[in-house]
């Protein structure tokens, strides 16, 4: 019985035995086979060496090749050249190129080569974001307040220079982030709905300027026009209001005296409309 009890365990060290050295086997065999990728994935022939760019027009090419080339510089998992376009993750470029570059709208790469080229559309400038607090009337250029582009789903994607009031439609909206560019300024639909009922506005015959977001979903449309007392003249409403509704409300009394002949003969005068009320719509001239 001692025999075969000693016989068994040897047979089960041997076994063991085996397992290990097969084991070891594939693990050097693992790690030859990744430093030997590591060697293929330097082969000169195989790496993306030059950047293209078509589409862009304020963007530099020489800007987006630079930041491409620095991001394939990185190795991968500290072994295989970032370069090399059978390792590149196209999808994890353009992504970064877009965060990189908040002007980027969209980008599509492709390899050709040892090039990578990129067919990308900007954003277009359509509105301004300055800050939380309007300045009085026509101090614009006189602001310290940096203003910023929005394309028009409302992304704030650039600085911009200051220019003359009226130039771009302007938002005043707090913002929590000490970087606005990135950020979005309003819900999407919303903005839509807003761009049509300031048009809408603007065809009733008020000189439309900005829109002011204020805390608790109030909101003042900003005309430009100085008040007597050297204010923007404003038309009050909130945010849980139908624009539509706003809308026909102000109708209702551009054409109706006294409003009509009131503001005719004296438009310095006004100084708010107010249709944050149910079925009415209330203003005021100054005396």
């Amino acid at each position: 019985m001692r025999e075969r009890i000693t016989s068994t365990s040897n047979a089960t060290r041997e076994r063991q035995k085996k397992a290990f050295v097969k084991l070891l086997w594939y693990f050097l065999f693992l790690i030859f086979f990744v430093i030997g990728l590591s060697f293929l994935s330097r082969i000169d022939s195989l790496l993306i060496k030059e950047v293209n760019v078509s589409g862009n027009t304020i963007l530099k090419e020489e800007d987006i090749s630079k930041k491409t080339l620095s991001l394939l510089s990185k190795k991968r998992l500290l072994l295989f050249f970032g370069q090399n376009k059978f390792i590149l993750s196209k999808k994890n470029i353009e992504n970064s190129l877009k965060k990189e570059f908040p002007r980027i709208l969209t980008i599509e790469s492709s390899l050709e080569g040892n090039s990578i080229n990129f067919s990308l559309t900007e954003r277009e400038r359509a509105h301004l974001w300055c800050g939380d607090n309007p300045p009085a009337y026509g101090d614009r250029l006189s602001s310290d307040e940096d203003c910023y582009f929005l394309d028009n789903s409302g992304f704030i994607f650039d600085t911009s220079p200051k220019f003359s009031s009226g130039v771009y439609f302007t938002f005043y909206k707090k913002i929590e982030d000490e970087n606005p560019i990135g950020q979005y300024i309003l819900d999407f639909d919303f903005l839509k709905d807003l761009e049509s009922f300031i048009k809408g506005v603007k065809d009733a015959g008020f000189p439309v300027h900005s829109l002011v977001a204020l805390d608790g979903g109030q909101y003042e449309l900003l005309f430009n026009i100085s008040s007597i007392h050297g204010d923007y003249a404003k038309l009050l409403f909130t945010e849980d209001q139908n624009l539509e509704e706003i809308y026909n409300k102000l109708i209702s009394i551009v054409d109706e005296d006294p409003f009509k002949t009131d503001f005719e003969n004296s438009p310095n005068g006004l100084e708010y409309i107010d249709a944050r009320f149910a079925n009415r719509i209330f203003y005021k001239f100054a005396e």
